[in-house]
């Protein structure tokens, strides 16, 4: 009889040991998308965050929003470089891009008007970002931001 008890004792805790209900645990990690605001007017560029506030982004997804506030079109290209000195100046008066990775590209912009693009997984770094429409570039219509 202690035999026939400790068997069936045994054979009671392997099936609730394994024959319970398993929990499975969903979780969706919600990634958080940065911004980055730029405000144009004629050959004025006001970033924010501002670096040289000491303001940075984190990596990662990063909304980017042109504003134009000047009395002309605008439009931003945002460079996987630091720099934006020394482009060759093209015929009709824009930088010459032919040799540089651009990251994203915000359409012309007109006056009073806001247009936006976004950076998908932008790693660490310092981005340089011009207005290349004819002219601006020269005349410094340039930006960057850094991304920690």
């Amino acid at each position: 009889m202690k035999k026939l008890f400790a068997t069936s004792l045994l054979f009671a805790t392997i099936i609730f040991a394994c024959g319970g209900e398993s929990e499975t645990v969903v979780t969706d990690e919600v990634k958080e998308t940065s911004t980055l605001g730029v405000i144009m007017n004629e050959w004025d560029v006001k970033p924010t965050p501002n670096y040289k506030m000491g303001k940075h982004i984190p990596p990662g997804d990063i909304d980017v929003t042109l504003t134009n506030a000047g009395q002309l079109e605008h439009n931003m290209i945002v460079l996987n470089q630091s720099s934006y000195d020394d482009f060759a100046i093209l015929d009709d008066g824009s930088a010459d891009l032919s040799n540089i990775e651009v990251l994203l590209e915000i359409q012309t912009t007109q006056p009073g008007q806001s247009s936006s693009g976004k950076l998908t997984d932008l790693p660490a770094g310092t981005y340089a970002f011009i207005c290349n429409i004819p002219g601006h570039y020269a005349s410094g219509t340039v930006g960057k931001f850094i991304v920690r």
